[in-house]
């Protein structure tokens, strides 16, 4: 998990410094207006956890979104999800995320700074409303960009799967069964020599199991390669 920073100074409950431009919290990403998209550190990807093209405004923001789908504990997110006023001031959180089954409103910052002017009724506003807010130190994201970017061509493939609505639930089930009889098995030895016209759906259900953590390897070091060690999880 990405390690974060909470203010301990207890927010002031009741705080009515922080309003809503629109009547509901059902988080929807916030267009990105074309100015900032040249001004900015910009990044779109295809995801899985968020089913769209999401819109990231730094690097760091762009490797957390990975981190989000490598983490079996994130079950979804959404990037820029409000459009609020804080202090009659407009603010965009970077990123609202389900985590074990509790939502997360992220801020990412270098060195985790964020003016407490801002944090103090944000935090309080959002608890009101059961959700968590947080600041993460952007260095704390990058040290895991090895990870990040090892897990990226897995969430190109998936998302651009899913797209295409690519079915491969017995092929999933056959490699699952397969691994689950080893303690462990290495990727090229699930794989397998799969005919040619078969090789796209099977490294596709790999992917699907890896990604649903069905199966479990260790990418902080090493990108997928057909020496990958694979446990099964069940």
């Amino acid at each position: 998990m990405v390690p974060f920073r909470s203010i301990s100074q207890p927010p002031p409950l009741g705080d009515h410094s922080v309003r809503f431009s629109q009547n509901q919290l059902v988080p929807a990403q916030q267009p990105t207006r074309l100015k900032l998209t040249k001004q900015a550190d910009y990044y779109e990807q295809r995801c899985v956890k968020y089913p769209g093209r999401a819109s990231f405004h730094c690097y760091a923001e762009f490797i957390h979104a990975l981190l989000l789908e490598a983490d079996p504990e994130v079950t979804s997110f959404v990037p820029q999800p409000y459009q609020m006023l804080v202090n009659r001031k407009p603010y965009v959180p970077d990123v609202y995320v389900v985590r074990n089954r509790q939502i997360e409103i992220l801020e990412l910052k270098p060195r985790a700074e964020f003016d407490e002017n801002k944090e103090i009724p944000l935090r309080a506003f959002f608890e009101q409303h059961g959700m968590h807010f947080a600041v993460l130190a952007n260095e704390a994201v990058l040290n895991q960009e090895r990870l990040a970017l090892h897990w990226l061509p897995i969430v190109q493939v998936l998302a651009d799967a899913h797209a295409h609505g690519f079915d491969t639930v017995d092929q999933e089930q056959r490699m699952f069964d397969t691994a689950r009889q080893e303690t462990t098995i290495t990727i090229g030895d699930l794989l397998g020599d799969a005919p040619r016209i078969e090789r796209y759906t099977t490294e596709l259900a790999l992917y699907r199991l890896l990604h649903r953590h069905d199966l479990h390897c260790d990418l902080s070091k090493s990108p997928l390669n057909y020496e990958t060690e694979v446990t099964a999880w069940f």
